[in-house]
């Protein structure tokens, strides 16, 4: 098989149902939640949640034979470009949770591929969409995936009719580049700590700026932290975006510029542009779908009134 031919699986390896649920071919991570990972919401922060898929990802990798000797032994690096996220339902410390993930596709150096995070019972918490890219960890340039791989990938594909595609976030979407209506809401440097084993700072370490970056502009829409508990409110994504158009490394200075893309009744679109401070380039965006809930009884609110007043002011045109 060429490597630049497109797998296509006619039989995924693995549709029966375990009791109510049907599986994913491999299992690619297994642990609990632990009370580090929560945030003050209580709940599992989106952070663990792209930290546990991004462990997900290395046992993929494996199971393609592309280990991290493989890769090291090569100056490569397979790294994340873009994954969609959607939260189905919390969790909490203590929970038991494991990950199964299977391939959508394979060809030249780049790997699509979806994971499915279960809580207990085997209730899905978290369904991630992922794309990523084999490149040279130096240059960042593509290096085509190897044969083995790519064939392995075919025993390893889920259907789109098994596992449909997710829809798109929705309309309007996030500007190219980014608008003056946007709000500077955080500005660091990348630490030596926040890099895995490639020397590249993966993505999941980008969510707390991501999150202080919310913290920020919720703040400046009148709800500070104060609000919300005096309110007894707490919000949560509910459905996430990320692009990562180029290789992050320790020590780059990065600003988040936040604002607004749409107001719903029961929930708040929003985006993220990360800028290199020298360059001015985006560097990494996130867009959220944002809900608010009652944090006694957990469930879903409407907007608060803050919001709809002031939303306008960061929503470009």
């Amino acid at each position: 098989m060429s490597p630049k031919q497109r797998p296509r699986a006619t039989k995924p390896r693995s549709t029966q149902r375990e009791g109510d649920l049907l599986t994913v071919p491999v299992v690619t991570y297994r642990g609990s939640v632990k009370a580090s990972e929560c945030d003050h919401w209580g709940h599992l922060g989106t952070q663990y949640y792209l930290a546990k898929a991004d462990d997900a990802q290395a046992a993929l990798c494996c199971e393609l034979g592309l280990a991290p000797s493989w890769l090291r032994s090569r100056n490569a690096a397979m790294v994340l470009r873009r994954n969609r996220v959607m939260f189905k339902r919390e969790l909490r410390a203590g929970d038991a949770v494991h990950v199964r993930s299977g391939v959508r596709e394979a060809q030249e150096s780049t790997l699509r591929f979806c994971s499915v995070l279960y809580g207990e019972l085997d209730t899905q918490s978290a369904v991630f969409e992922s794309e990523a890219r084999l490149v040279d960890r130096t240059t960042g340039i593509p290096i085509d995936l190897p044969t083995q791989a790519i064939e392995r990938g075919v025993e390893l594909a889920v259907s789109d009719v098994t596992f449909p595609m997710p829809q798109p976030l929705g309309n309007p979407r996030p500007p190219a580049r980014t608008p003056p209506q946007t709000m500077l809401t955080q500005r660091g440097a990348l630490g030596a700590w926040e890099r895995d084993d490639t020397g590249l700072a993966p993505p999941h370490f980008m969510i707390p700026r991501f999150s202080a970056a919310m913290t920020g502009l919720m703040a400046h829409l009148g709800l500070s932290r104060p609000v919300l508990l005096s309110r007894h409110l707490g919000y949560a994504a509910l459905d996430c975006g990320f692009e990562h158009p180029a290789l992050l490394r320790p020590g780059q200075s990065v600003d988040i510029r936040s604002g607004v893309l749409e107001v719903r009744r029961k929930a708040l679109r929003i985006f993220h542009q990360v800028l290199d401070t020298t360059s001015g380039d985006v560097v990494a965006a996130m867009e959220v779908v944002l809900v608010f809930f009652d944090l006694r009884a957990r469930k879903s609110v409407v907007m608060p009134e803050e919001i709809l007043a002031r939303a306008g002011e960061f929503t470009p045109g």
